[in-house]
């Protein structure tokens, strides 16, 4: 009798084990993602400028839970049209400096065109790669990417380049979609943020803040340099 129980007992345990290991390969595979997201089009860029984004990405709020100042040296890696980059500069003012990094000429050409009729003189593009953004080093106090990151072919990498381009106490900010967001990028290049923080962290980061709630289709990811 007791035999049969232990054996019982042992059956029950690889069933268990078996069991636990098939839903862990499952959920792997639920959380796959395409990569690289694909590079928005200069065409679509009155979908950057579209005067209801400021509803939901405010970007107001954002500049203030990043603790963007006067005097700072910033970044806008993946600036598109130039949404960020704008109130970025206004925000740093003549003192501060504010580099927008694209890697299609297109977008920095409509960056340098708008920044013409505004005055400000304190942004300078930068044509990256898709491997390199092609920052200067030990310049930021933080490089932002505003639903950039899933856009990344080699993130890892990537994201190593802008380590050097950070000031020793330099910040390294991700927005990107959830995906419960009505709007965004298609479901396939959208990405968790467990899996943004693992890569970023493999980078060489460390996680600061996680700021879940602040916007209603975003998470907001605050990293800073592990000095290793």
């Amino acid at each position: 009798m007791i035999n049969q129980i232990t054996r019982n007992l042992k059956t029950f345990l690889v069933f268990t084990i078996i069991l636990y290991l098939c839903s862990s390969t499952y959920a792997g595979e639920e959380r796959k993602r395409e990569r690289p997201g694909h590079l928005f089009s200069p065409l679509k860029i009155p979908l950057l400028e579209d005067a209801e984004r400021d509803t939901w990405q405010k970007p107001e709020k954002i500049l203030h839970a990043l603790e963007i100042e006067k005097g700072q040296v910033v970044a806008d890696v993946g600036a598109g049209s130039g949404y960020l980059t704008v109130r970025l500069s206004e925000r740093v003012g003549i003192t501060g400096t504010v580099y927008a990094v694209d890697v299609q000429q297109e977008m920095l050409n409509y960056i340098s065109k708008r920044l013409r009729g505004t005055g400000l003189k304190n942004v300078i593009t930068i044509l990256s790669d898709m491997d390199d953004p092609k920052l200067p080093a030990k310049a930021l106090d933080i490089a932002i990417l505003l639903s950039t990151y899933h856009e990344i072919a080699q993130p890892i990498d990537f994201i190593k380049k802008i380590k050097p381009a950070l000031k020793p106490n330099g910040k390294l900010a991700v927005l990107e979609f959830t995906e419960e967001s009505p709007i965004g990028p298609p479901l396939p290049f959208r990405l968790p943020e467990d899996i943004v923080i693992r890569e970023i962290m493999q980078a060489g980061f460390i996680l600061s803040e996680k700021l879940t709630f602040l916007l209603p289709y975003q998470y907001v990811l605050i990293f800073t340099s592990s000095h290793e």
